[in-house]
């Protein structure tokens, strides 16, 4: 039997369903499928599977920083399969080459890239998506998982070739890694709203966020993962300089899908991934 690792960041718990469906549709196609998390990408891992996994949701089209941090770490492949899974709010081609640098790690490191895949997931920053719509796009990301993890189990090569414009934006959207850190600077809390639920002191990946002498801090390690502004439960959270994009709150993704409407943003791009055009 196969032994499969999947490895996943989750900032916000999308990416996490997906890697669950995922070692589901696995085990069905009898391989042995395990789930461990990338929080702050200092975690361990050995070279006991076949084949390794990693999951992330794309920032600023590109791998966030502590998913990069986690596979400098791995031991050397000798040869084990790699795959990609990723997620995003929108099914643009400028995504394609956001694993270019996980890509380059694997191949220094001895493993055997076969290949990725990218799966759309609601916002948890920039706006938010209807209930309806991210109940559309978990229904679909599940009907499609089973073919992946049917591909990954045999191995399977499905190494696409990545347009230059995805690797012209990926190579200059990369100052988000530097902004991040520089924005989670400006991150504060409203008093007015704050009950002291710390919440997000103890859930930030890389444990940038303090609580002393009855003040907020915050560190210089920031991913921009928005984790605790969007599970914030009385919106008290605010994100610096991109506190215009804030999202707040949980999905319900047992929406009613059939209610979703795409609007005018990326229009095209949803409307072909959802098979309506």
């Amino acid at each position: 039997m196969k032994k499969i690792e999947i490895r996943v960041f989750s900032a916000t718990g999308n990416t996490m369903k997906l890697a669950q469906a995922l070692a589901e549709s696995l085990r069905e196609n009898n391989a042995e499928a395990k789930i461990e998390k990338i929080e702050d990408g200092t975690e361990q891992t050995e070279d006991t599977e076949d084949t390794l996994v990693v999951m992330y949701p794309v920032h600023g089209f590109n791998t966030p920083m502590n998913v990069i941090r986690f596979c400098r770490k791995l031991p050397e492949g000798k040869g084990r399969d790699a795959y990609v899974v990723k997620s995003s709010g929108e099914p643009l081609r400028i995504n394609d080459d956001s694993s270019g640098r996980l890509i380059r790690l694997f191949k220094k490191k001895g493993y055997a890239f076969k290949g990725e895949y990218h799966y759309i997931m609601p916002y948890n920053m920039i706006f938010r998506h209807s209930d309806a719509m991210a109940a559309k796009m978990y229904i679909t990301a599940k009907e499609r998982i089973p073919n992946a993890a049917k591909e990954i189990a045999e191995s399977a090569d499905v190494r696409k070739k990545i347009p230059f414009k995805a690797k012209l934006v990926a190579f200059f959207v990369s100052i988000e890694h530097w902004g991040a850190r520089f924005n989670g600077r400006f991150f504060h809390v409203k008093k007015d709203k704050c009950i002291r639920c710390m919440k997000c002191v103890r859930n930030c990946p890389v444990q940038n966020i303090r609580y002393e002498d009855g003040k907020f801090k915050f560190g210089k390690e920031c991913l921009l993962c928005t984790r605790c502004s969007f599970q914030c439960p009385t919106d008290a959270f605010r994100i610096g300089l991109m506190d215009f994009m804030r999202v707040n709150g949980k999905y319900d993704f047992n929406a009613d899908p059939s209610e979703a409407k795409i609007g005018k943003y990326c229009r095209k791009s949803y409307k072909r991934y959802f098979g309506e055009e």
